[in-house]
């Protein structure tokens, strides 16, 4: 495995002599031995002057002037002052790991006031001046780069940490500084869900630009890349690696590796592995949230090969890396060399002392374009990467770029995505198999059911409150959300921990009025989307980010004249139907760009409400009732291939259309005449324009005086389906490839 490191400030014989007996000295506290470095004063110095400021740097430093247009690479490996902004297309080796004293320093803002930090994790100095930027790194002697900024009547930076406990994500908590109107929604996290791919990437030390991946896009096979977002041993700068960057990625089609590179084995600086990794987990989410990846997300340790001597510190370090990234609400990936770090967590991976992380980045060098490693047997990581090859320069479009070869097999993670809340509803399937259910009983008062495997149905009780409108829950990720309009029609929520036991309520006052709805789905990434009919017939949003809390409202459309109908799919879709002007049916829908879509006529006649699902593959469904009740209406739509339809399923609906997706087959429910469930189904797979539907049949269950609605979420392979019966009494009954249960009474 190749790394560049470039010895401390004026001991180079002894870092190069440890270098190559295998290992450096052993590292303690930065700052603790910051006095071994000899003072940068003005007999071994020489001064640079930039934009108006004058540095004093160390007499051996080269001075690299990017302004002039030299194309080349900012290595935080060499000692060396970088003038200028680093280019779009960095001209980098593969696989560069490693810092030492370092400076780049850039233009600015003219109205910068001066602010001097220091990342003590990454080893990273940042500088914001009048009209200049500068960045810096460090190893063993920070005091060399703090003399230099004083040179140029620069404060010593002060230090800045992550938080080490975030604060808590409360639902019913409503911000004070929103008030009433319309207000613009920031664009939630990116999913986890754009991690998942199957076949070639590369991982690079610097970001590509974004011609650069346009190029590669159109004319390669590769589909991911590994991007470096922190870390004290990152070597590029990262001058393209913004927010705006990763979003653009993913939305263009780019599945995206974060990793990040901190204290290495191989080179003794892991002096307290548990300590050490929790820090370095902090500040990985905390790069990782400010570029926008949602939790859950895994985020890949870089730890390079090293001696067999080391194999005991490393695991520690992998093992609170993982357990302090789950602790925050990420998943854990770990890269390393197949011979070594790889090597002994596949000794330990049954052992009850070590974490395992969730994905293995396998460093194995034979060039096989595959995920399956034989070392890693086949029942274990089901998520991993392969690095095939170390160092590699290929040219697609005509651009060339030098990187490191992987072939991915993250298949998506269905048992825990489907566990989020795809379509509105007031039933949801939890993680565990259980079910929890919402409904209105007399007096408009809510009430609460829930099934667990092996017991069954719970006794329902009421929770205490009132609702004026149907209950729309969510499963959040750790527990049950339930919105529904209150007393005053404003937007309230309940929450539940995954438990059952009551979290909260509360009030979204800034929400304003509600009309008709809500509507709420949630997403694998924890982000909560609720939408409404307001009183002034538009379409409203509301959003909770987790660790940001509420956002919104947001008006989104005009004239509606139902309730809103939302789904949310795979990766990062969301798309909102009605019944609109013209009697026509409406969408708006945001993907991975975080930008909503203008509404958009479908110029299909719809004559009653529309209701929608989703698949994990991004394909949406739309039922509504045709002219009268006469004909089921199926509308279809996949991401490039726009919308079919409509299609008349048949059958006599009195009610608005139920669809839910359970287990990759589509049913679609209703009450039909004789005050009986009626439904139909599509069970030929991804397909959705074969002819697949079974005609519409009668579930001869018992009488039923209300439109049925269904739990979804999960992967199970029956749609539990509910309905009021005679007396207002609920009752519920599973559905199976057109066999259905015996129903059970519930009140």
């Amino acid at each position: 495995m190749h790394r560049s490191l470039g010895p401390s400030y004026l001991g180079a014989i002894v870092a190069l002599a440890a270098v190559a007996g295998g290992s450096a000295q052993a590292r303690v506290d930065s700052r603790a031995v910051a006095g071994v470095a000899r003072p940068a004063g003005r007999a071994g110095t020489k001064a640079v002057r930039y934009l108006g400021y004058r540095f004093l740097v160390p007499r051996g430093w080269p001075v690299v002037d990017d302004d002039r247009g030299r194309s080349g690479c900012v290595r935080f490996d060499r000692h060396a002052v970088y003038l200028g902004a680093p280019g779009r297309e960095e001209l980098c080796p593969s696989r560069l790991l490693g810092t030492t004293e370092s400076i780049l320093i850039q233009p600015g803002p003219a109205s910068s006031r001066l602010v001097s930090t220091e990342n003590p994790v990454a080893r990273r100095v940042s500088v914001r001046a009048p009209g200049l930027l500068l960045t810096a790194t460090f190893d063993a002697h920070p005091a060399v780069i703090d003399q230099i900024l004083a040179s140029a009547g620069m404060p010593t930076p002060v230090p800045s940490t992550a938080p080490r406990k975030a604060a808590p994500d409360l639902l019913w908590h409503v911000p004070h500084r929103y008030g009433a109107g319309h207000h613009r929604v920031p664009a939630p996290p990116l999913p986890p869900t754009i991690v998942d791919y199957s076949g070639l990437g590369f991982d690079m030390c610097a970001a590509p630009s974004r011609a650069d991946l346009r190029a590669w896009l159109r004319r390669s096979r590769y589909r991911a890349i590994g991007i470096y977002i922190g870390g004290a041993d990152l070597t590029c700068p990262q001058s393209n690696l913004t927010p705006a960057w990763v979003r653009a990625e993913a939305a263009a089609g780019w599945r995206l590796i974060p990793l990040y590179g901190g204290p290495q084995a191989n080179l003794g600086q892991l002096v307290a592995p548990r300590r050490q990794a929790r820090e370095s987990a902090l500040d990985a989410v905390a790069q990782a949230r400010r570029l926008g990846f949602a939790p859950h997300t895994p985020l890949y340790y870089d730890m390079e090969g090293f001696h067999p001597e080391w194999f005991a510190p490393a695991l520690l370090f992998m093992s609170a890396w993982t357990r302090e990234l789950h602790r925050l609400g990420y998943r854990s990936g770990v890269y390393s060399s197949g011979d070594s770090g790889i090597a002994d967590l596949i000794r330990h991976y049954r052992s009850r002392r070590y974490a395992m992380p969730d994905v293995i980045y396998d460093a194995t060098w034979n060039g096989v374009h595959s995920a399956s490693v034989k070392r890693l047997g086949h029942l274990w990581w089901h998520k991993r990467i392969h690095q095939f090859i170390g160092r590699e320069s290929q040219t697609y479009g005509g651009v060339t770029m030098s990187f490191s070869g992987d072939f991915l097999g993250m298949r998506p993670d269905v048992a825990y995505d489907s566990a989020f809340t795809s379509q509105q509803t007031p039933a949801v399937n939890l993680p565990d198999g259980g079910t929890v259910v919402f409904y209105r009983g007399r007096g408009r008062l809510l009430w609460r059911d829930r099934y667990e495997p092996g017991k069954g149905w719970a006794r329902p009780v009421a929770v205490g409150v009132r609702a004026w409108s149907a209950p729309s829950a969510v499963w959040t990720g750790s527990g049950v959300a339930v919105f529904y309009k209150g007393a005053s029609g404003r937007l309230q929520v309940l929450s539940y921990s995954e438990n059952g036991r009551r979290a909260g309520l509360g009030v979204l006052t800034m929400m304003g009025r509600i009309g008709l709805g809500p509507g709420a789905v949630s997403a694998s990434g924890g982000v909560i989307d609720v939408f409404w009919r307001g009183s002034d017939d538009r379409l409203w949003h509301g959003q909770f980010t987790p660790g940001a809390g509420w956002a919104g409202p947001q008006k989104l459309a005009s004239a509606l004249r139902s309730a809103p109908s939302v789904v949310a799919s795979s990766p990062g879709s969301t798309a909102v139907f009605w019944q609109g002007n013209h009697d026509s049916l409406w969408m708006i829908s945001r993907g991975l760009s975080g930008l909503w879509s203008r509404p958009r006529r479908l110029r299909m006649p719809a004559g009653g409400a529309p209701q929608a699902t989703a698949q994990l593959t991004g394909g949406i469904e739309v039922y509504w009732t045709g002219s009268g009740t006469a004909g089921l209406r199926e509308a279809f739509g996949r991401p490039g291939t726009g919308w079919h339809g409509p299609r008349n399923l048949g059958g006599q609906l009195r009610s608005a259309p139920l669809p839910a997706t359970a287990a990759g087959a589509v049913r679609v429910l209703w009450l039909g005449t004789g005050h009986h469930i009626d439904y139909t189904e599509h069970v030929s797979g991804r397909n959705w324009n074969a002819l697949g539907w079974t005609h519409p049949a009668t579930a001869h269950l018992t009488w039923a005086g209300s439109a049925p609605f269904a739990a979804v979420g999960g992967l199970r392979r029956t749609l539990r389906v509910f309905w009021r019966g005679q007396g207002g009494s609920l009752w519920t009954a599973t559905l199976t490839r057109a066999t259905w249960s015996r129903p059970v009474k519930l009140t």
